[in-house]
């Protein structure tokens, strides 16, 4: 159990509601602080439990601190996802790819030469908690490129949460789009915009397909 996990277990206890919608919450009320601009949720806690939720996002970064001391990318959201998947009956089964294998997998990553920014495009069509982009992007720095633009899309909304928040956290830019990628690859409910003013740290949510790379390239 990592201290991020503490902090999420004794987030649920102080909020004292159903633990995937006190993870989803969490997520948005992290991504809530990150982003630009006014965003409208349906929020639904009291001021102790705001406090609670506060708390639990200093947490979340004093825990991030200390790893990427230790490693150049850390998804503590996904990691928290899949362990405490047994212990909840309301977490859903997903599993996400391991960092080792991530990080093998975006050494043999190939681009198709598509630029944004001067920067060469990586799309992974099924993100998750974004955790093969933060592995290409670590690829580029230690081959000396530039960073790459990065594309994340995902048909769960959660997935979405965590993969702008650990795109964002981490300096990575780009953006995080929900929808059908096999149904409806033009289409989209809504989407992240990452770091847009790079280097500031920001998410601005958009469902405006011009604010979208994917859909111009």
């Amino acid at each position: 159990m990592t201290k991020f996990e503490d902090a999420f277990l004794d987030l649920v206890h102080r909020v004292n509601d159903d633990p995937i919608k006190v993870f989803d919450d969490a997520l948005t009320y992290v991504l809530c602080q990150l982003s630009t601009g006014e965003v409208k949720v349906a929020w639904e806690h009291n001021e102790e439990h705001n406090k609670a939720f506060a708390d639990f996002t200093r947490a979340y970064l004093d825990y991030l601190a200390e790893q990427l001391e230790k490693t150049f990318w850390c998804d503590a959201w996904g990691d928290a996802f899949m362990d405490l998947a047994g212990q909840f009956k309301s977490f859903r089964g997903q599993f996400f790819t391991p960092p080792g294998v991530a990080n093998l997998c975006s050494m043999t990553t190939s681009t198709f030469g598509t630029l944004v920014f001067e920067r060469e495009v990586i799309n992974d069509c099924a993100c998750g908690s974004a955790r093969m982009l933060l592995a290409a992007q670590e690829q580029a720095y230690k081959n000396g490129h530039l960073p790459p633009y990065l594309i994340g899309e995902d048909i769960d909304g959660m997935c979405c949460k965590m993969a702008a928040i650990n795109l964002c956290v981490h300096g990575c830019q780009g953006e995080v789009i929900r929808h059908d990628t096999l149904k409806d690859p033009d289409g989209g409910l809504y989407g992240y915009v990452i770091n847009e003013y790079h280097p500031m740290t920001t998410i601005r949510k958009s469902t405006n397909r011009a604010d979208f790379k994917k859909f111009q390239i």
